[in-house]
């Protein structure tokens, strides 16, 4: 029964009450009628799955499409990573390709992912990434019945990377669907690419925060120093503004010194030079660098009181929803879909990317006002829930794979 829909339960019983009142029913009859339901077999593809915003989306998709209706796979055309782990640990099973034959780079990955594919009998492919998006439309073009949906995570079109912008002009026509993560990128998308409008689609991302919390030494003594609490979580790259985040810091030292504490937990090639600009700033004891954590959203966020996003461009950022959902107090900036997500002055405070004195206002008034913290940080949480969670998201999805696949579903045209 576990795995038989609504409809096909009520008929059942109908045709059962039928049998208790008329003995000649043909048994048969009844017995069709219990077949399990066909589960749509779903391959959800990546590159790698390591950190990153497009792995948590897979990962959030793994725990939360319905396995009563969907059997999901994943696979990883390089190498496993961390989020794989995860992915694993849910009972979903992870293949990885090998990339390297002989010792040499292969540029045939999509051969052994087609082979994959028939050898599961996948009714629908998925690709997160560019490497993904390639793989997979060389697989359609073998097999035109294979049905496709790509998502596009990247949020600062049209400044992408020469190579990876030829493989998207390339590759986007073969998916029989078009994501965008928000609507923002979606117009992004439709400029940078010229794909028409019924090609393209939003589905905002969602998470889940899981049941686990792993406090640490480093933490404890920060909250036990009773400053305000300000953290960043991400990754040291340009596009997190952390070099903002330092001179914001160095402001805020001169404005309320021995109030605030900021720390940031994540790693990235930038990790050098942004410690050499704390020293210089002598912000030291302002700032602390934590590295990768792992877990972050279960191990770092219930400590913050301010959650600090200075992003220079978004698509729709993954860890500024943990924020939201933890019930976090929320300053970011006004890129891609975050004054969606984020109201200004209703679940959040927005300024403008690199707005140094609007950001230093923003987070020397909180400080100020405890008050104000915990309102803006349950109206953060109250949007979460309404429309942010990974089952929504997941919902959203499950939609879309039965409309392309004419399996009871509509298509969806926006988030």
């Amino acid at each position: 029964m576990a795995n038989l829909d609504l409809l096909t339960r009520n008929r059942q019983l109908k045709l059962q009450w039928k049998k208790n009142f008329n003995p000649d029913l043909k048994s048969n009859e009844l017995d069709v009628m219990t077949l399990p339901i066909q589960k749509i077999r779903i391959l959800i593809v990546h590159s790698t799955l390591h950190i990153g915003g497009a792995e948590e989306v897979t990962a959030q998709l793994c725990r939360k499409l319905d396995n009563s209706q969907f059997n999901v796979s994943v696979c990883c055309l390089k190498e496993k990573g961390i989020i794989a782990e995860k992915i694993q640990s849910y009972g979903i099973n992870v293949v990885s390709l090998k990339n390297r034959i002989d010792g040499q780079i292969s540029y045939l990955t999509f051969l052994q992912l087609r082979s994959i594919i028939r050898r599961m009998k996948i009714d629908l492919v998925h690709s997160q990434d560019v490497h993904a998006l390639a793989d997979c439309s060389l697989c359609k073009l073998t097999m035109p019945q294979l049905k496709f949906v790509h998502t596009f995570h990247y949020g600062n079109y049209p400044h992408r990377d020469r190579s990876l912008r030829r493989l998207e002009r390339l590759f986007w026509r073969f998916p029989n669907k078009l994501v965008s993560v928000s609507n923002f990128q979606r117009i992004q998308l439709a400029r940078y690419l010229k794909v028409k409008e019924d090609r393209l689609t939003t589905v905002w991302n969602g998470v889940d925060l899981e049941n686990s919390f792993k406090p640490s030494e480093i933490l404890n003594f920060i909250r036990n120093d009773k400053k305000v609490v300000i953290g960043a979580i991400n990754t040291l790259i340009e596009q997190k503004g952390m070099f903002d985040l330092l001179q914001v810091a160095a402001r805020l030292k001169l404005r309320l010194p021995h109030r605030f504490i900021i720390i940031i937990a994540g790693d990235g090639y930038l990790k050098p030079e942004l410690e050499k600009l704390a020293r210089e700033l002598n912000i030291e004891s302002e700032v602390r660098f934590l590295g990768w954590v792992p877990d972050a959203a279960q191990t770092i966020m219930p400590h913050l009181d301010i959650f600090f996003q200075p992003s220079l461009w978004e698509a729709m950022s993954m860890v500024l929803l943990e924020a939201m959902a933890a019930g976090k107090t929320i300053v970011t900036t006004s890129v891609g879909e975050t004054p969606v997500l984020v109201h200004h002055g209703r679940e959040g405070i927005i300024t403008e990317p690199r707005d140094i004195v609007g950001m230093t206002e923003a987070l020397a008034n909180l400080i100020c006002n405890r008050e104000e913290r915990i309102r803006l940080g349950t109206k953060a949480k109250q949007r979460y829930l309404s429309e942010f969670t990974a089952r929504k998201m997941a919902a959203r999805y499950e939609l879309l794979y039965r409309s392309i696949l004419n399996k009871s579903g509509k298509d969806i045209t926006n988030a």
